[in-house]
């Protein structure tokens, strides 16, 4: 029965691939203006796609991926158990907290950090503690994706960092099927919407972090999601908006003009009627 859901979504959403709005046939609204080469746009309540563009266009994730290592985590993690960093977490590349090298930090602190401030010293640090390793955790990744019906998504790291050696790549329809599953932890859907967050570890020193997502800052609206960004995917996004009368999750990748992209798919989003009811 799942499988047979499954593809009925994806046919949906293929009939969108042209940058059409499921159920527009008035004209009304005008179709969101987008810099990003692939994005989609559906309704929280039942997945029915309400906007699409080059929903299965494989492309770099960037920090998007964080999602399924803080959806790892907290599946696999007691939110207050200890993380030893690691001389490998520690120095990984920025974005990063600044965690201490033997340190001991709460795990949910590093799954804010992840999160909120696209911490990478933080989601390797997570990906150890879960799996003992980030390759092998990477594993756990994909498999975890396979699940989710995640089709063309392979993750080779917890970050979402480009790796020279190995590809990494998602899809904006894939991207939403994970923000679906992540955003029903009420624990991570409140963590999205953190301006801030400060802690302290086993050495006392406080850390910190800001959010990324400038959309909390930008508009009225309560715009959650997860950033992400490097000179391979340029600018990534995959979150969530709000309406007294719907809720949407959104995705877009490769795009150039990123706060002006999630305002226009934030707002056609909301007032666009599902594919399906």
């Amino acid at each position: 029965m799942a499988r047979r859901l499954l593809s009925a979504a994806l046919v949906l959403a293929a009939v969108s691939s042209a940058a059409v709005p499921a159920g527009e046939a008035s004209g009304r609204l005008q179709l969101p203006a987008l810099t990003a080469r692939s994005a989609i746009v559906v309704d929280a309540a039942n997945g029915g796609v309400l906007f699409s563009k080059n929903p299965f266009l494989r492309l770099p994730p960037a920090s998007t991926a964080k999602v399924m290592t803080v959806l790892l985590a907290v599946e696999r993690l007691t939110p207050y158990r200890t993380v030893r960093i690691s001389r490998n977490a520690a120095a990984a590349s920025p974005s990063k907290a600044g965690l201490t090298v033997g340190a001991e930090y709460k795990a949910w602190d590093l799954i804010v950090a992840a999160l909120v401030a696209s911490s990478n010293d933080a989601a390797v640090a997570l990906a150890e503690a879960v799996s003992g390793s980030e390759p092998e955790f990477a594993k756990l990744m994909n498999r975890r994706a396979e699940e989710l019906g995640m089709r063309n998504t392979r993750f080779v790291n917890a970050t979402g960092l480009t790796d020279k050696r190995r590809t990494q790549y998602s899809t904006a329809y894939d991207l939403t099927l994970l923000m679906r599953r992540a955003a029903r932890d009420r624990r991570l859907d409140e963590a999205m919407g953190l301006l801030a967050w400060s802690f302290s570890g086993s050495d006392g020193r406080v850390i910190e972090v800001k959010s990324h997502n400038k959309m909390l800052w930008r508009t009225p609206k309560f715009v959650k999601g997860k950033t992400g960004w490097t000179f391979a995917s340029r600018h990534t996004f995959v979150g969530t908006d709000y309406s007294p009368y719907k809720k949407i999750h959104f995705a877009m990748l490769s795009s150039t003009e990123p706060w002006d992209d999630i305002e226009e798919l934030a707002n056609f989003g909301l007032r666009q009627k599902a594919a399906h009811a």
